[in-house]
């Protein structure tokens, strides 16, 4: 139970075609496989937050499930992996989410740069590539940046 990691991040983007500006607020939970390696799933929520600042509306935009490798590099910094599957449409139901169709599916690399905050706190930046974001239909952001925190 020592080895388990507890964590939380958030990305934002801007709006684009029909959707709104959204952020991802995800949780997570690793399993430290020793000092250079670790590896985690976890899950997010996609929040609209309306066109611009005279139409801010708040919207439950979609939900994501995740999953991540982290592979230490060299001091405090970590090559990063993951792979997710992002539902992206208006949810006025629970039984949407079973239309596989609707979901779009995220290959993840990158580097990420770990630091620490306090004993029980460690921060992480993230810059990924999603190499399979030129095949989503409307097309995805091709490069991610994440801020994260977890816990000891």
């Amino acid at each position: 139970l020592q080895r388990l990691e507890y964590g939380g991040n958030i990305q934002s983007q801007r709006a684009r075609y029909f959707f709104p500006v959204t952020s991802d607020i995800a949780l997570s939970l690793g399993y430290k496989i020793n000092d250079k390696s670790s590896i985690g799933v976890g899950a997010s929520y996609k929040l609209g937050w309306g066109d611009n600042w005279n139409s801010i509306r708040l919207s439950h935009q979609g939900v994501g499930l995740r999953s991540y490798l982290d592979w230490k590099i060299k001091g405090s910094f970590y090559f990063s992996g993951g792979y997710e599957q992002n539902y992206i449409a208006l949810i006025s139901s629970v039984t949407q989410l079973s239309n596989y169709s609707a979901w779009q599916t995220s290959g993840l690399v990158g580097l990420s740069k770990k630091y620490s905050i306090s004993k029980k706190m460690k921060g992480e930046m993230k810059i990924l590539w999603d190499f399979m974001s030129y095949q989503q239909i409307p097309r995805t952001q091709p490069i991610l940046f994440r801020i994260g925190y977890s816990l000891k």
